[in-house]
C-alpha cells in the first residue's frame, strides 16, 4: 500500500488560489457594473434633459407663434424670456435686422452677445431647408456649455420672412453631470469597499468547500482511499462530494479485492503448483518409461490443475462478491424448480450413488439473483453428497415459513463439532473427518456466504457428532409467480 500523503488542509482562507481568483473576479465584475452604471445614467439624464428640453421649447414657440400680430405678442415673448429662461430674438431676413431681443435673467449674456453667437451663418438656408421650422443645437462660448436653439418663421412681408428664434442653456444638466462625476468617484470606492466584504463573505462559502474537496481528492489520488468527503457548501458542491465519496469507496472495494485476489491466488497455487512441479519431475527422472507409473503420475497432473483451475475461478469469484463488484439480478424464480435442478447437477457428478429425498412444496417464489443463489444450493447439496457416506442418503426440505422461504439439506454424515461451526464460513477453512477422500477447497462455504450476505439472508448449520448436519437459508418470498 502506498503510504498515506499529509496533506494540510488549514486553507489560506481568502489568500487561495481559488478564493483569490474569486474575489478578483468579483471586484472586477463590480467594478465594470459600476462604470457601467454610471455612464448609462449620465448619458440618459442628460438625454432625457435634452429632450425634455426640446419638446418644451417646441410648444412654446409654437404658442408664442399662434399670438403672432397680436397686441401682446411682443408682452408674450418678455414673458416668456423672464419666466421661463430663454433668450427671444426677432429677426427679419431683411439685412439679418433685429426686430427685438427679450433677454432672460442668466448671467453673462447681453444683447451684443447674443446675436452672434446663437444665430448660426447659415440660418436662412436652414430655415429653407426645413421648411421654416428649425431646430439645433451649438457651443456659443466655448467651455462645454451648450444651447439648444428653435427659429421658426412667423411670417413673409413684402418677401421679407419674420424669425422667431429661442435659445436656452443646457448649463444646468452639465452642472448636474458635472456633480455625477465628482460623486461618482465616491460611489466607485463605496461599491469597492460593499464588494470587497461580500467577496469575502462569498469566497468563504463558495470557495472554501472546495477547497477541502480538492485537497482531499488529491489524496484519494494518491491512494488514501480512506478519505471521506463530508457534504458541505452549496448544493452543487455537496452533489460532487457525494460523487467523489461514492468513487472513493468503489476504489476501496477494488483495491481491497486486488490485495485479497493476490493474497488468494500466492495461497491457493502454492501447494497444487508445488506437486505439479513434483510429479512432472517423477515423469523426468523415474516414471519416463514405465507406462503405469507414468500414466498414475500424468492422472494426478491432471487432477492438481483442474483443482488450481477451480481455485482460481472460485478466488475470483468470492474477490468479486467480498468487493460488492460482482454483477447481482435480482427478480422472482421458482425456487423449487432451481432446487431440483441444482439437486440433478450435484449427483451426476457423484462417482457413488446417493438417494436424495425431496420434501418441497410447489410455487416457493422468491426474489433473488437466480445464478447466485444456485451456487449456495450446489455448494451445500454436493458437501451433503460428499459425507453422506455412512448412509447413502440426503433429504432437501423447502417451505414457507411465516414471510420467508426456508431450505433446508440434511446429510447423514459424521456431523460437524459444536467449536468448529462458527469456523465452517472461513476462507480455507475445512472440516475433514475422512482424511483425504473428501477434498475442498475451503472456498465454498465462504462463498456460499458471501452470496446469502448480499441477500441479507439468515442462514446457519444445525449439527450434532454422528447424526449429520442440516445446512440451511431463507430467502424473502416472492409474490410473482410467472
Amino acid at each position: 500500500m502506498k503510504p498515506k500523503i499529509k496533506i494540510s488542509e488549514n486553507h489560506r482562507g481568502f489568500f487561495s488560489r481559488l478564493g483569490f481568483r474569486m474575489w478578483l473576479s468579483f471586484l472586477l465584475l463590480t467594478g465594470a457594473i459600476t462604470i457601467l452604471f454610471w455612464l448609462f445614467l449620465s448619458q440618459s439624464v442628460r438625454l432625457n434633459y435634452v429632450n425634455e428640453n426640446v419638446e418644451d421649447m417646441d410648444r412654446v414657440i409654437w404658442n408664442a407663434v399662434s399670438e403672432y400680430g397680436s397686441d401682446d405678442f411682443y408682452n408674450e415673448l418678455q414673458m416668456i424670456a423672464k419666466a421661463q429662461g430663454y433668450y427671444v430674438l426677432m429677426l427679419s431676413e431683411n439685412q439679418d435686422e433685429l426686430v427685438a431681443t427679450f433677454q432672460s435673467d442668466t448671467e453673462g449674456m447681453t444683447e451684443d452677445t447674443v446675436i452672434p453667437n446663437l444665430i448660426e451663418e447659415d440660418l436662412l438656408s436652414k430655415l429653407d431647408e426645413y421648411k421654416g421650422n428649425y431646430q439645433y443645437e451649438l457651443e456659443p462660448y466655448g467651455g462645454g456649455e451648450m444651447w439648444a436653439v428653435h427659429a421658426v418663421v412667423t411670417a413673409n412681408i413684402d418677401g421679407n420672412r419674420q424669425i422667431l428664434l429661442m435659445g436656452k442653456s443646457l448649463m444646468r444638466v452639465d452642472e448636474m453631470l458635472l456633480l455625477m462625476r465628482k460623486r461618482a468617484g465616491y460611489a466607485f470606492l463605496g461599491a469597492l469597499g460593499i464588494s470587497i466584504l461580500l467577496s469575502l463573505v462569498l469566497t468563504r462559502i463558495f470557495a472554501q468547500p472546495i477547497e477541502r474537496l480538492t485537497h482531499r481528492a488529491q489524496r484519494l489520488a494518491e491512494g488514501d482511499y480512506s478519505v471521506e468527503f463530508p457534504k458541505e457548501g452549496y448544493h452543487e458542491v455537496q452533489q460532487l462530494s457525494e460523487t467523489m465519496d461514492l468513487a472513493a469507496k468503489e476504489f476501496q472495494a477494488t483495491e481491497q479485492m486486488r490485495r485479497e485476489f493476490i493474497a488468494n491466488i500466492s495461497h491457493d497455487m502454492r501447494t497444487p503448483l508445488t506437486v505439479i512441479k513434483m510429479y512432472t519431475e517423477m515423469i523426468q527422472t523415474v516414471s519416463g518409461d514405465n507406462p503405469e507409473k507414468r500414466a498414475e503420475h500424468l492422472e494426478r497432473i491432471q487432477t492438481e490443475t483442474e483443482q488450481l483451475t477451480e481455485m482460481i475461478n472460485s478466488t475470483m469469484e468470492l474477490s468479486k462478491l467480498q468487493s460488492g463488484t460482482f454483477p447481482v439480478q435480482m427478480k422472482a424464480f421458482d425456487l423449487t424448480h432451481l432446487i431440483r435442478s441444482a439437486a440433478a447437477s450435484c449427483s451426476s457428478q457423484m462417482e457413488e450413488s446417493v438417494e436424495i429425498v425431496y420434501e418441497l412444496e410447489e410455487g416457493l417464489f422468491v426474489f433473488a439473483d437466480r445464478k447466485l443463489i444456485a451456487r449456495v444450493l450446489q455448494n451445500f447439496i454436493s458437501n451433503a453428497l460428499k459425507f453422506s457416506i455412512n448412509e447413502k442418503k440426503i433429504i432437501i426440505r423447502a417451505y414457507r415459513k411465516d414471510t420467508v422461504v426456508r431450505t433446508e439439506i440434511q446429510d447423514f454424515g459424521p456431523g460437524i463439532r459444536k467449536e468448529d461451526i462458527p469456523l465452517i464460513w472461513d476462507r480455507y477453512y475445512t472440516v475433514n473427518p475422512y482424511g483425504n477422500n473428501v477434498k475442498g477447497t475451503g472456498l465454498g462455504l465462504n462463498i456460499a456466504s458471501a452470496v446469502l450476505k448480499i441477500h441479507d439472508a439468515h442462514y446457519g448449520v444445525e449439527s450434532e457428532i454422528g447424526n449429520g448436519s442440516t445446512f440451511w437459508f431463507e430467502l424473502s418470498e416472492s409474490g410473482d409467480r410467472q
